[in-house]
This record gives structure tokens, C-alpha cells and sequence, in this order.
């Protein structure tokens, strides 16, 4: 029986990039990182959906003035 591999958000992010970046095809980094390529499309669909929480301003906003 085969395990399951695990990989860490750096791993995501870099294959991540590489696809957004148009460095390589889907199919190029799949096979490149022994990933599939399902897999890949599903780590940049989460990705998208979070950005506004990785792009939002986390300093606490002062009393008074919303800006």
C-alpha cells in the first residue's frame, strides 16, 4: 500500500508560482515534481480564493479615523 505524500505550503507556493508565473505548463510541472496535475490545479484554486486574507492590511485600524 502506498503513502500518502505530504507537502508543505513552501512546496505548494513554488509549483504554485511556477504556473502563474507561465514557466511551465500544468502537464511540464506535474510531471517535473511527481504531482497531479488535478492536485496542482486545486492548490492554485485555494490559493485564489485566499488571497484577500493574504493581501488584506492586518495593522489594527485607529479610534476615530476609518483611515
Amino acid at each position: 500500500m502506498k503513502k500518502r505524500k505530504i507537502y508543505d505550503g513552501t512546496f505548494k507556493a513554488a509549483v504554485v508560482k511556477q504556473l502563474i508565473l507561465g514557466k511551465s505548463s500544468l502537464t511540464e510541472l506535474a510531471a517535473m515534481y511527481d504531482v497531479h496535475p488535478n492536485q496542482i490545479k486545486n492548490w492554485k484554486s485555494q490559493l485564489l480564493k485566499k488571497a484577500d486574507i493574504v493581501l488584506s492590511d492586518q495593522r489594527k485600524r485607529r479610534s476615530g479615523n476609518p483611515y
